[in-house]
C-alpha cells in the first residue's frame, strides 16, 4: 500500500445514499448555575410597587446584559470543526487518496503546534463516492454538521456540485485540485489552490508548439468528466490560435478499457503529438494500450496524471505533462513539507497534486489566525484578503473570483523511469 493511504483516520463519517446519520461526539455544555427561583405575582409577595419596578428593572438589564458582552459558548471553546470532501470509494478514491491523506497530515501538523486559537482543529471525513451526487449529498452532511470550512474536492466534476451547496450555506470551500474556471465562480465561498484550465491548456499548447514543433495534432477527451472536456477546449483552441492544426478530437468513456478504435485513429492520422488530459487511470490504460498497438506518437496530458506509472507503466516514457508541484520547485515550504512527508512516512513524496491539499489546509489556517476567528464570514474575509502568503506550491494571492493569481505550470518529462522537471511556466 503506498504510504499515502498508510495516515491514520482522525474522524471519518461515509455518506452513503440513505444519509445516515452518523453519530458525533457533542461539544461538552457550558458551565451553569442554579435555576433561579420562581418569583411569585406582586399580588402576593408583599412588594411595594417601587419594589416591583426596581425587580423588573433587574430582569431587563440582565436581559440586555448578555448582549453587550457575550459569554463564550461551548463551540467558542470547543474543536473548530472542518471536513475533508473526497472520493474514498468508487473510481477516483485511488487518485483522491493522496490529497486526503496530505489534509490529514496538515492538520495533525496544525495540532500538535498547539491548533488555532487555543483550540484543536477537529477534521471530518466525507465521502463524495466519485460521483457528482456524491458530492452533493456530501456537501449537505457538510452543512448539517456545522462545519466552519469545507477542504475539497479533488475533481471538478464533484467541486461543481459541492459549491452552490456550500455558497448558499455560507461555508467556505477550498478545492486543493479543482482546475475548471466555473468552479470558483459559484460565488465568493468558494477558493481554490491550484492554477485554472484556461492557463494549463495554453501553456501545454504552447509547449508544443514552440518546444517540441508539432505542427499537427489529436485531442482526446472523457466526455464523463467536466475536467477532460473543459481542457480539452482550452488546450485546442490554444493550439489552433499559435498556428497548430487539430486533425481530430476523439472521445471516450471514463470507465473504458478498450481504446482501440481511437488509437487506430491516431495511428492512421499520424499527428506529431496528442492530447490526453485525462485522469490517471483512463490515460494511463490508454496510453498503454496505444504503445502494444504500435503508436509512437508523443503524448501529452494535464494535471491529473498523479503517478500514472502505476497503469502506463513503462510505455509512459518520453510524455509530457503539466503539473502544479515537484520535488524541485524552489520554496522553502516546499523542503519543510519534505521533511515532514519523509518523517511522517518514510518514503518521498509521490503525488505530484497532493501538497494542493496541504496548502488549502494551511491557507484555512492563516485565515483563522488574521481575523483572529473561526467564525465562517471571518474566514471567507481573511481568505479573500490572502496577499503572498507562502505556500509548498507557491506563492498565494487571491483574485475577486477566489482563484490564486499567477501560480506556475510545471512541465514534467517522463525519462529513464522518472518523472523530470522540464520548465516551469508563468502566466
Amino acid at each position: 500500500m503506498p504510504p499515502d493511504l498508510q495516515m491514520n483516520t482522525l474522524n471519518k463519517i461515509e455518506v452513503e445514499t440513505c444519509m445516515n446519520t452518523p453519530s458525533t461526539r457533542p461539544f461538552k455544555p457550558a458551565a451553569s448555575g442554579r435555576e433561579p427561583r420562581g418569583n411569585r405575582c406582586p399580588e402576593h409577595s408583599g412588594a411595594r410597587p417601587g419594589q416591583f419596578r426596581f425587580h423588573l428593572l433587574l430582569i431587563l438589564f440582565a436581559i440586555l446584559l448578555p448582549s453587550a458582552a457575550p459569554a463564550a459558548s461551548p463551540r467558542d471553546s470547543g474543536p473548530i470543526r472542518i471536513a475533508a470532501i473526497f472520493s474514498e470509494t468508487g473510481i477516483a478514491a485511488s487518485h483522491n487518496a493522496p490529497l486526503l491523506a496530505m489534509t490529514e497530515l496538515a492538520v495533525l501538523e496544525i495540532n500538535a503546534s498547539g491548533g488555532l486559537l487555543g483550540r484543536p482543529l477537529e477534521l471530518i471525513r466525507l465521502d463524495n463516492q466519485s460521483t457528482p451526487i456524491g458530492a452533493t449529498l456530501a456537501a449537505r452532511k457538510a452543512v448539517d454538521l456545522g462545519v466552519v470550512t469545507v477542504i475539497g474536492a479533488h475533481w471538478s466534476s464533484h467541486s461543481l456540485a459541492m459549491a452552490p451547496i456550500l455558497q448558499q450555506a455560507g461555508i467556505p470551500m477550498i478545492s486543493p485540485g479543482s482546475t475548471n474556471p466555473e468552479v470558483t465562480r459559484t460565488g465568493d465561498y468558494i477558493f481554490r489552490a491550484c492554477f485554472l484550465d484556461s492557463f494549463q491548456g495554453m501553456a501545454m499548447a504552447r509547449f508544443a508548439r514552440d518546444e517540441l514543433k508539432a505542427r499537427t495534432a489529436v485531442v482526446l477527451r472523457n466526455i464523463d468528466e467536466a475536467y477532460s472536456v473543459m481542457l480539452a477546449d482550452f488546450f485546442l483552441n490554444a493550439f489552433k490560435a499559435l498556428g497548430g492544426t487539430i486533425v481530430a478530437d476523439l472521445e471516450y468513456r471514463g470507465n473504458a478499457i478498450d481504446f482501440s478504435p481511437g488509437i487506430a485513429r491516431i495511428r492512421e492520422l499520424a499527428p506529431d503529438i496528442a492530447y490526453l488530459p485525462g485522469y490517471t487511470r483512463d490515460s494511463g490504460l490508454l496510453i498503454k494500450q496505444a504503445r502494444s498497438m504500435g503508436l509512437t506518437t508523443v503524448f501529452l496530458g494535464g494535471d491529473a496524471w498523479d503517478e500514472i506509472e502505476q497503469f502506463a507503466g513503462d510505455s509512459i516514457e518520453g510524455s509530457y505533462q503539466s503539473a502544479p508541484w515537484h520535488p524541485e520547485v524552489p520554496f522553502r515550504r516546499n523542503r519543510d513539507l519534505q521533511r515532514l512527508y519523509r518523517q511522517k512516512f518514510n518514503a518521498p513524496i509521490s503525488n505530484l497534486s497532493a501538497p494542493l491539499a496541504y496548502d488549502a489546509v494551511n491557507l484555512l489556517a492563516e485565515a483563522i489566525r488574521a481575523g483572529n476567528s473561526a467564525d465562517r464570514v471571518s474566514i471567507r474575509n481573511q481568505l479573500a484578503a490572502i496577499r503572498g502568503f507562502e505556500g509548498a506550491t507557491g506563492a498565494f494571492t487571491f483574485d475577486r473570483n477566489g482563484d490564486p493569481e499567477n501560480k506556475k505550470v510545471i512541465i514534467i518529462r517522463f525519462q529513464d523511469g522518472v518523472r523530470t522537471f522540464h520548465k516551469a511556466v508563468s502566466p
